[in-house]
């Protein structure tokens, strides 16, 4: 809309932080019968998604890791998502970094499934980028959570690449509403030349853009994925290439971006806290038509 312009990229004229979904009408008698499957879904979901929480946190707590990915697929399970197409699994060996879009809180869960990796996110340090690795209990926080971005000092990127599990980092920094993606950080793309190191870049798509899409930029992280849990099933596409090392690494991560048709958008992050400011300030709560 004409009043987030400000917001969208000055090339492209696309805003990756406005609702992914659009206004559209349902008839009283489809959304009638979605309350009452929904309503009945939750009531069984979010137990079985709170005791799979808690099993996860205490084994955890014991040390325990070997059954994350187990507990990772069941939670991906309860909440619907039973065929993930294109689904490859992740090499479990360390020294190795994971790059992937964000737009949705199953992408934590998604990844805990696949090998259980050490997760990392970006530190605002001033000018400079840095990082930061994240326990179990950040990660669950942030299934609810637009931003991934943290505060603090943090440390460099080899810091969190060379541990003795991969290295999962959502390059864009926020969720967004996957009408493209945001360019990754310079900085982080400086330091991957020099580091060399074998990379996995995954490419996360949901086909669903109704109201109870698992695509989240702008509404409350709990009450959406309330609304998620209402769908009687979810879709989730992945396509993933692994890559030993690479002399341009910006345009390997804009090729197969652009090649899945998410378009790269030359923005930073911090956009998004902006955006969402002014977002809260000025919407009365309805959602955005886009055209």
């Amino acid at each position: 809309m004409e009043k987030f312009r400000a917001y969208a990229d000055s090339h492209t004229g696309i805003n990756l932080f406005v609702p992914a979904f659009v206004n559209q009408k349902i008839s009283p008698l489809i959304l009638l019968i979605h309350i009452i499957l929904g309503s009945l879904l939750i009531l069984i979901r979010i137990p079985l998604l709170a005791i799979l929480i808690l099993l996860l946190k205490t084994l955890n707590a014991l040390k325990v890791d070997s059954l994350n990915q187990l507990i990772g697929k069941l939670m991906l399970f309860t909440c619907g998502f039973v065929n993930i197409e294109n689904q490859i699994p992740i090499q479990d060996k360390g020294g190795q970094l994971i790059l992937s879009n964000h737009s949705s809180p199953i992408d934590w869960i998604y990844f805990l499934a696949q090998s259980s990796p050490n997760f990392a996110t970006f530190v605002e340090n001033g000018d400079e980028i840095r990082y930061q690795m994240l326990s179990l209990n950040q990660v669950l926080k942030n299934l609810f959570s637009i931003t991934t971005v943290q505060t603090g000092t943090g440390v460099y990127l080899n810091q969190v690449i060379y541990q003795d599990k991969p290295t999962l980092l959502f390059f864009e920094g926020c969720q967004t509403n996957q009408l493209g993606v945001l360019s990754p950080p310079r900085q982080m793309i400086t330091e991957l030349q020099k580091l060399g190191q074998p990379i996995n870049i995954y490419v996360l798509t949901y086909p669903d853009k109704s109201i109870f899409t698992p695509i989240n930029t702008t509404r409350n992280g709990l009450w959406h994925f309330v609304l998620l849990l209402t769908n009687i099933w979810n879709d989730l596409r992945v396509v993933s290439q692994e890559f030993d090392t690479s002399k341009d690494y910006q345009k390997l991560i804009s090729n197969i971006y652009e090649c899945e048709g998410l378009k790269i958008i030359h923005q930073r992050y911090t956009v998004q806290t902006e955006f969402l400011n002014y977002y809260w300030r000025t919407s009365s709560g309805s959602y955005i038509k886009l055209d």
